[in-house]
């Protein structure tokens, strides 16, 4: 515990945090390749609070699938980021997306759900991703010098899955408590350690304090400036996530979902309440949308802020999203007219 002591006590306001990740973290590549019978759990792993974040992620699955996937879009404005992405080609056109995005759930719901021991459909799953980003980037920079994952983006991930559960639970409907977030926290950490982020470029801490800083300066210095200038390549990337997860929720709008992403992100122009900006009638981008968007924005809006508080509600929403991961498992249905048969089953760890 000395240096999870040391880890808390320097980080201040997050901004040590911040310098070390721009100045060092962007150029350090993920590692090399690791089976997954050399993966070790941490010494600080705590069985008892990882399986507490697994049993909060399902009491609140509705809004934590909404906040992952605002998490994967967000990410996609980082150029180095994206750059790669493009460079994968495995998430240009909503049929990629879809089995690149799919994948991607279907890996985090195994860490969701199974317990993380050796030989484990979780721990293989790990191993799979890890594995899969070190060769990814080895491949990237021998096209093109610089082009990597490094850990600065690895960090940058690691917020789009767990950054606005921690900072924006309120405008998402988390209903949780202080050991419930900090198991949550403490889940990622484990998650981002066995990934293969290094200790120092780990935004998740022993702190919830420290973790809520260093993801409060991601959100602010990288974030929020990477989507006031978001490029073209952006929109493109951005629209593809969206149609192609259509098949996982057809309720997915992109406007709207872009638009809870800004706010989540506290770009401005992005408020749906007159309050929750200091310039009075300050015009929101929400005004210019379509009415179809508007509602769906409205009836988003209106279920996580309102909605969630109810038990009723989060059992309903979240035995919807038990019956999509079903379906887009067994019987996709909404994807094979698009995609077709064999492109709409998506299977990992063959």
């Amino acid at each position: 515990m000395g240096g999870d002591e040391k880890q808390s006590k320097t980080d201040d306001d997050g901004s040590d945090f911040l310098r070390n990740l721009l100045k060092c973290g962007s150029s350090l590549p993920v590692d090399s390749d690791v089976d997954a019978y050399e993966l070790q759990l941490p010494e600080w792993y705590d069985d008892g609070k990882f399986k507490r974040a697994q049993q909060f992620f399902k009491r609140n699955l509705f809004a934590m699938y909404v906040a992952m996937l605002c998490g994967l879009l967000v990410i996609l404005a980082v150029p180095s980021i994206l750059n790669v992405l493009i460079y994968t080609k495995q998430s240009s056109t909503a049929m990629t997306a879809y089995r690149r995005y799919v994948a991607t759930i279907m890996h985090t719901l195994n860490w969701y759900y199974e317990d993380l021991t050796p030989g484990s459909t979780s721990w293989k799953s790990i191993a799979y991703v890890r594995r899969t980003h070190a060769a990814t980037s080895k491949r990237s920079s021998s096209k093109l010098s610089g082009r990597i994952i490094a850990q600065k983006d690895m960090a940058v991930t690691q917020f789009g899955f767990v950054g606005y559960v921690v900072l924006g639970y309120k405008k998402l409907g988390i209903q949780y408590s202080v050991e419930d977030m900090e198991a949550m926290v403490h889940f990622w950490r484990v998650i981002g350690y066995m990934i293969g982020i290094q200790d120092q470029y780990n935004i998740c801490t022993d702190s919830l304090a420290t973790t809520e800083q260093r993801m409060r300066q991601i959100q602010d210095h990288i974030l929020r400036p990477a989507l006031e200038e978001r490029t073209e390549d952006f929109e493109e990337m951005g629209k593809a996530l969206i149609t192609g997860m259509w098949s996982f929720n057809p309720f997915l709008n992109y406007d709207a979902f872009l638009f809870l992403t800004a706010r989540l992100t506290g770009v401005p122009g992005y408020h749906y309440w007159t309050e929750e900006h200091p310039s009075v009638g300050c015009e929101t981008k929400y005004q210019k949308f379509s009415r179809y968007t508007r509602f769906v924005l409205y009836f988003l809006i209106l279920i996580h802020e309102i909605g969630l508080k109810y038990t009723i509600v989060r059992l309903y929403l979240n035995s919807q999203m038990v019956m999509s991961r079903f379906l887009i498992t067994y019987f996709p249905f909404l994807a094979i007219p698009k995609f077709g048969f064999r492109n709409s089953y998506v299977r990992i760890l063959k």
